[in-house]
């Protein structure tokens, strides 16, 4: 019997990825065949960095994980687990609000395609904290984000907010 590979998918806005983001992607690389990191377009919430921004910010910080790829999709998600074979959605969370919301869209995802399981992973206490939004306020101030985005991403998205 051929043995099936495992495709594990990372979504997110991605708007920036964060060192919390790398986590949950660095634990999928480390587990699954294939990493598909998405960042998922919807055309009804407004973004800091465009998309070709957030690309070359996820390439910053993904782009070193040996078996993930990264791209976008402007569908709903359990349609592109259906069209790319995923079976696992890695999904991390930092509190117990976080794990109420992505129970609830698990369920969602799962009645619209039950041949994806989510996963929720919870942080570890140094990346807990960290969040896109913070992230933003800080780019805005015009301060130093490395320790939440990584020297890399840090630098790119300083100079990408400042245009």
């Amino acid at each position: 019997m051929a043995e099936r590979s495992r495709i594990c998918l990372v979504p997110g806005s991605f708007d920036p990825p964060t060192l919390g983001h790398r986590y949950v992607a660095e634990r999928a690389a480390a587990t699954y065949d294939k990493v598909l990191v998405v960042g998922f377009i919807n055309e009804a919430k407004s973004y800091t960095f465009t998309e070709e921004e957030r690309m070359a910010l996820m390439e910053a910080q993904f782009g070193d994980i040996p078996n993930v790829t990264l791209g976008f999709s402007r569908g709903m998600l359990a349609d592109y687990c259906r069209e790319n074979g995923v079976s696992v959605i890695l999904k991390g969370i930092r509190d117990e609000r976080d794990e109420a919301y992505e129970r609830d869209m698990a369920e969602q995802n799962y009645s619209f395609y039950p041949g994806a399981v989510t996963v929720l992973l919870r942080s570890p206490e140094d990346v807990r904290d960290i969040s896109s939004t913070l992230v933003r306020k800080i780019l805005a101030e015009g301060g130093d984000a490395s320790h939440l985005l990584g020297n890399k991403t840090a630098a790119l998205a300083k100079k990408l907010y400042k245009k």
